[in-house]
């Protein structure tokens, strides 16, 4: 993401979205009453009833100010819907219209807020300095079948399954090793990009095989990769080789590895009645006291007053908090015990 310009006196921040990462940041900070502005494409206002039916109507080319009711974002999707009603532009005033935001570095728009709350600038702040962070590239792959992953920091995006179709006498065939590896390799070069990291993971001998086979076909695809074993391959094995800590090896500041390792020491401390406490009233309590050392909130929490309330709580008490995304797994665990929890500085 970048920074475009920043007028906090107007409470206005002009953002170019660079990936698919800044489209889910983007979903976090525009909320209900902002106003964003952007260029988008609208029919065309035209004068009389006669030219409507004569005319087929074009879309054109125009600048608008909307003033947001509702966003939509599908987990992966490659746009941010913005829906609201006109403020600003050549025409049609107070009629709704929807903006689409795709990661493109030639799609600036403006957003206007009445109060910017820190952690939304903390966010985009975030959101700059990790616009150049490699992104993490799982292969999890075991005899008969590999997974293709992408780790974002908006979670982990599956690609692609792979079977080796292995049976009988074939399973000791050299050629459908290479047919498999092969495949996997092919999907690899479509999704590795210069600034990305390779983490091949899995049960057995398998991972080795493949690895020695890309080095010698695609030695460039590993300049920068990293392997474990697992007890499981396919998605249970990325997960398992990012509860481990395998992506710290590459980056210690990817939001999806710390965010888990976060929530699994929460689960872990409630579980043995430690340093811990879930529960909105129950933390609130627990910040008030000074007791929380670090606050996790769920990020669709953070868009309700409650959640706003105990996020200046905490930095009152001059606690730390981490914003949880939903999306990924260790999220989804967080919000089934309410999406509020906290590590403690002492027992209560």
């Amino acid at each position: 993401m970048q920074i475009v310009h920043k007028d906090m006196k107007a409470g206005e921040v002009k953002i170019v979205p660079d990936n698919l990462d800044d489209i889910w940041h983007l979903y976090n900070i525009i909320q209900p009453g902002d106003l964003v502005r952007m260029v988008t494409f609208r029919t065309d206002d035209q004068s009389n009833d006669d030219q409507k039916r004569t005319k087929k109507s074009e879309k054109k080319r125009m600048k608008l100010g909307i003033r947001v009711e509702s966003t939509g974002f599908h987990e992966f999707s490659d746009r941010l819907r913005i829906h609201g009603t006109i403020e600003e532009g050549p025409q049609d005033l107070g009629s709704y219209h929807t903006l689409n935001v795709y990661p493109d570095p030639t799609n600036k728009l403006s957003i206007v807020k009445d109060h910017w709350h820190s952690h939304d600038l903390e966010r985009l702040e975030e959101a700059v300095k990790q616009r150049h962070q490699p992104l993490v590239v799982f292969v999890s792959l075991d005899d008969d079948q590999a997974t293709i992953a992408v780790l974002r920091q908006s979670g982990l995006q599956w690609i692609a399954d792979v079977s080796s179709e292995r049976s009988g006498k074939m399973y000791e065939s050299a050629t459908k090793d290479k047919e498999y590896f092969g495949e996997i390799l092919g999907i690899l070069k479509e999704n590795v990009a210069d600034n990305s990291s390779v983490v091949v993971v899995g049960p057995g001998f398998t991972r080795e095989h493949f690895i020695t086979y890309g080095k010698e076909r695609s030695p460039g695809l590993f300049n920068s990769f990293c392997t474990c074993g697992t007890g499981h391959a396919g998605m249970n094995g990325v997960h398992e080789a990012i509860k481990i800590g395998t992506v710290d090896q590459i980056t210690k500041h990817q939001r999806v590895s710390v965010e888990t390792q976060l929530v699994d020491h929460l689960f872990s401390e409630i579980q043995k009645n430690g340093l811990a406490t879930y529960g909105a009233e129950e933390v609130k309590q627990a910040l008030k006291q000074g007791a929380v050392e670090h606050l996790l909130i769920a990020d669709m929490l953070i868009r309700t007053s409650k959640g706003e309330k105990l996020l200046e709580l905490a930095r009152t008490m001059h606690s730390e908090f981490t914003i949880i995304n939903s999306m990924h797994d260790a999220g989804k665990t967080f919000l089934g015990i309410g999406g509020v929890g906290a590590l403690l500085r002492y027992k209560l």
